[in-house]
């Protein structure tokens, strides 16, 4: 189970409920590894608590900077107190599937972000976008961004605003104009929301290519 190093508590986590009523696709994170069981949060659904039955056929999703990790099972146990959890048996191996490569173009579309710390959000500050991707954004700002920080990011595309957490790989500085260069990649965002990224890139990409700069 060399996978298990790439489990953790607290970390976030997709479970879909693969039968059942309430069969669907939920949040929620690992509360305990062992060395066969896996116990995660049960998940919430606007308020409530989603009561998925013991004997569920349920699948559990996980990644990494590299790859999206999968597994299937069944819901071995409920637990109440002190928090509701699902315990799941840990498998030999996993689905392993590589992240794609993205492709990224230089983009202007209006961004603004939110710094997430112990207090909460931040207010909203402006950036100026550099370059986009299905997998990230780059952009500058006068705002002082740390290295490893999480962000909330608001972007305005053609096809609508996207909300979405992105965490911060890279930061330089520009001493001179006394900006920083931020380099970030899009944490726990939706597929949908993903694909619509990726569209607003390919039409970015398309008009490039019109007008011979690609």
């Amino acid at each position: 189970m060399s996978y298990k190093k790439k489990l953790s508590p607290g970390q976030a986590v997709e479970l879909i409920a693969l039968e059942g009523k309430y069969e669907g696709q939920y949040r929620t994170r690992i509360e305990e590894v062992g060395e066969k069981l896996l116990m995660v949060g049960a998940p919430f659904e606007n308020g409530e608590l989603v009561p998925l039955r013991e004997g569920t056929k349920v699948k559990l999703t996980f990644w990494d900077e590299a790859a999206v990790y999968s597994f299937e099972g069944k819901i071995m146990q409920r637990i109440a107190v002190p928090i509701p959890l699902f315990i799941l048996v840990l498998p030999d191996k996993v689905d392993k599937v590589q992240r794609r490569n993205y492709v990224r173009v230089p983009a202007l579309f209006p961004v603004m972000f939110r710094t997430v710390n112990r207090e909460g959000l931040s207010d909203f500050q402006k950036a100026t976008m550099i370059d986009l991707s299905g997998g990230g954004i780059r952009f500058t700002t006068k705002e002082h961004v740390e290295d490893k920080s999480l962000l909330y990011i608001q972007i305005t595309l053609p096809n609508g605003e996207i909300q979405t957490p992105v965490r911060v790989i890279r930061v330089d500085k520009n001493e001179e104009m006394k900006l920083y260069s931020v380099s970030g990649e899009f944490y726990e965002i939706s597929e949908r929301e993903r694909d619509r990224i990726i569209r607003c890139v390919f039409d970015k990409q398309r008009a490039m290519r019109k007008k011979g700069l690609v």
